[in-house]
């Protein structure tokens, strides 16, 4: 059982799960596992996804990532679910105000 533990909580260990900003959703993130992957490796990805902070869904040609005028990114189905009748989103992480408008689509290549 240990071992099967340890090969899972490897395959998910990144260096985000050690850092400030850890996930609430990880369960390397979150203890007792956490101390228990200290010795393990972290997980090689070859394939990143973009996930919305605020809703959790992936940021794709679906939903795109948009940029905030402070640097912070969000889904855009998440900024415009949020949005204020005024056309005003609130930043979740700074608390600053900005207009929709003023969010700028981000391309990654």
């Amino acid at each position: 059982m240990s071992t099967v533990l340890q090969s899972g909580l490897s395959a998910i260990k990144t260096h985000q799960c050690y850092s400030s900003e850890k996930s609430g959703d990880c369960p390397v993130c979150n203890e007792p596992l956490n101390s228990l992957a200290t010795p393990l490796p972290f997980s090689h990805c070859t394939q990143s996804r973009l996930i919305c902070r605020i809703s959790g869904q992936p940021m794709n040609e679906h939903n795109a990532p948009m940029m905030l005028p402070n640097g912070n990114v969000y889904g855009e189905k998440a900024l415009t679910e949020m949005m204020a009748s005024e056309g005003i989103v609130t930043c979740p992480r700074t608390n600053e105000k900005f207009w929709l408008d003023q969010a700028q689509k981000v391309y990654v290549m």
